[in-house]
């Protein structure tokens, strides 16, 4: 019943080049290339028997794909035909109209910003009770930039008509902001408004047993119709499970119904709940246990589903700067137990590596209920100590005391804790010392260096990557001026530098780009997110001695990987770096 359109084959999948679709075309009039890189997507990536009739033979060999209807008769061509034999791997993920995003982040969990959410942001309600939706989008965007693999969408707001909100926010967003979509409410009109615009494949949040089999089915047809994964809180009629059997027992339930009504085990999201533990009250004490050993058991027993949490619920009534360190170790903790997603504010979480070992030491205590009792009477009570570490302390004293620091490390913890304030007046003292590209190459590289460990092993998520490369940026742009360039009208080179598609990280390209500017080359940088046609597009029309791909993401050596082979046919024999 729903006719899309999406530019690239990976932003449809996977709901309707599964067994949602009936009849998928391709069309065979786009650039041979362009056909063969769709052709050669869908090969790798789609499980279904259903294909187009190319008139290059060599197609239906290398992809394995099986003839459909054409106008013109088949023989001999289908004569000459054996396909290749297929292996699809299928990556479960969510998608936008302008790309996939995966459930499975590498070296990271999956994202979902929470700041467009009438009910936990005041912000977003005031833009929202004023209909500002120019500032909503702006909003959007910079959850976006700040790491977001999913935009949280919530329009719950008492008074409003919240289905012509969403309706109103969702046609805006879906252009506006590249990440896909999680449509959030507590009413299953307003989630499907919100699927009504959103092309790829979104996200519902969210479906439970509060209310009988009824809403839980409801809400599964809806995802079903459009495609769209679920989140299932453990919820049922006798309300919120707060122990982990509870916890389990209704997950078990969620799970077989909803693999029974068709929904895929790779599209349902478990939500334990993360309920407060900052209360004081005994019931409330072993709320985060309960819920790490519900995820720990959840992952165990079903290994193929998701599970995420709204992580800063633990720490509901507790002073800011406090919240940020309970946070901090619970996501943690969640995570290495087997949690694959959270919603979450990024300025409302830090890295482990910036929080001191005391302060981790005294929140696992609360986390795990280490109280110490001497008979009935409590002698040691984490909460209490955990709330005396906080006494006077704001989210904003928390930044670590860089000033009595030698020069080198100063610039190196301005880079590692993306610090920008007080930047300029330390690059100005390692000037006093220092070349400008020694404290590049030198200094702040080796700061990146320590990101990109911190970040590899886990112990650093995206939104920190990006806080230290927007310093390393800013650092750069004071020192360039400074440089001194080798002379000369002859180049020693020329270089094309391009972050591959699908990657808006661009660090790393500029990086070397300055550097090989400072030092006698032409650098030809033509941005980010750039297919390869566009990058041998530039290395041709400049007569390129090197190319270089840049990115972050783990996902951009595959495309670098693609890349190379195109190049490889196409003849591309210079240097590729």
């Amino acid at each position: 019943n729903h006719l899309r359109f999406y530019r690239k084959i990976s932003h449809a999948r996977p709901p309707y080049l599964l067994a949602n679709s009936d009849v998928w075309e391709i069309t065979e009039g786009c650039h041979r290339c362009h056909l063969l890189r769709n052709l050669k997507h869908t090969q790798q990536h789609s499980s279904i028997n259903r294909s187009l009739s190319p008139s290059l033979h060599k197609l239906l060999v290398w992809f394995g794909l099986i003839l459909f209807v054409t106008s013109r008769p088949l023989s001999p061509t289908s004569q000459k035909i054996t396909p290749k034999q297929r292996d699809a791997k299928l990556v479960p993920s969510a998608s936008s109209i302008y790309f996939q995003q995966p459930y499975n982040q590498d070296n990271s969990f999956l994202i979902i910003g929470e700041r467009v959410n009438a009910s936990g942001s005041k912000k977003m309600r005031d833009l929202l009770d004023t209909e500002d939706w120019d500032g909503l989008v702006s909003l959007a965007k910079e959850q976006e930039r700040e790491g977001a693999h999913i935009l949280d969408v919530n329009v719950d707001f008492v008074g409003r008509d919240g289905v012509q909100d969403m309706h109103e926010l969702a046609s805006r967003l879906v252009t506006n902001v590249k990440i896909p979509m999680m449509f959030d409410s507590t009413e299953w009109e307003k989630m499907e408004a919100g699927l009504e615009h959103a092309g790829g494949k979104s996200i519902i949040n969210s479906t439970n047993y509060e209310d009988g089999d009824e809403r839980y089915f409801k809400v599964l047809s809806i995802a079903k119709e459009y495609g769209a994964a679920v989140v299932v809180g453990t919820i049922d009629e006798a309300g919120m499970a707060r122990t982990s059997e509870d916890k389990v027992k209704i997950a078990h339930r969620a799970f077989d119904d909803a693999v029974k009504f068709g929904i895929e085990a790779h599209d349902v999201f478990f939500d334990p709940l993360a309920l407060p533990i900052s209360t004081g009250i005994e019931e409330d004490r072993k709320n985060a246990l309960e819920t790490l050993e519900s995820i720990k058991q959840i992952r165990a027993e079903m290994p193929e589903t998701n599970i995420l949490l709204g992580v800063s619920n633990v720490s509901f009534g507790l002073n800011p700067a406090a919240r940020v360190v309970l946070n901090s170790v619970f996501l943690n903790d969640c995570v290495a137990n087997g949690m694959n997603a959270a919603i979450v504010n990024a300025s409302k979480i830090l890295p482990l590596s910036r929080l001191s070992e005391r302060e981790i030491e005294v929140a696992r205590e609360l986390i795990y209920d280490k109280r110490n009792f001497d008979g009935d009477i409590c002698i040691y009570d984490p909460l209490t100590e955990f709330t005396k570490l906080f006494e006077g302390k704001t989210a904003k004293s928390m930044k670590a005391d860089i000033a009595s620091l030698p020069v080198e490390e100063r610039l190196k913890r301005h880079i590692i804790d993306g610090e920008k304030i007080g930047l300029e007046d330390s690059l100005k003292l390692g000037l006093e010392k220092y070349e400008p590209l020694h404290i590049i190459n030198e200094i702040l590289l080796d700061g990146m260096k320590t990101v990109g460990d911190l970040f590899g092993s886990g112990q650093m998520q995206l939104p920190f990557v990006l806080q230290s490369a927007e310093s390393m940026k800013a650092a750069v742009k004071f020192l360039e001026p400074l440089m001194e360039k080798v002379e000369g009208e002859q180049s020693k080179g020329v270089m094309v530098l391009a972050t591959v598609k699908g990657d808006v990280h661009d660090i790393g390209k500029n990086l070397v780009d300055i550097i090989l500017t400072n030092n006698g080359y032409r650098v030809v940088n033509i941005g980010i997110k750039q297919p390869v046609d566009d990058i041998l597009k530039a290395y041709h029309e400049n007569n390129a001695d090197a190319i270089g791909m840049s990115g972050l993401l783990v996902k951009s050596t595959l495309i670098m990987r693609d890349n190379l082979e195109i190049m490889n046919e196409r003849g591309i024999n210079v240097p590729v770096i």
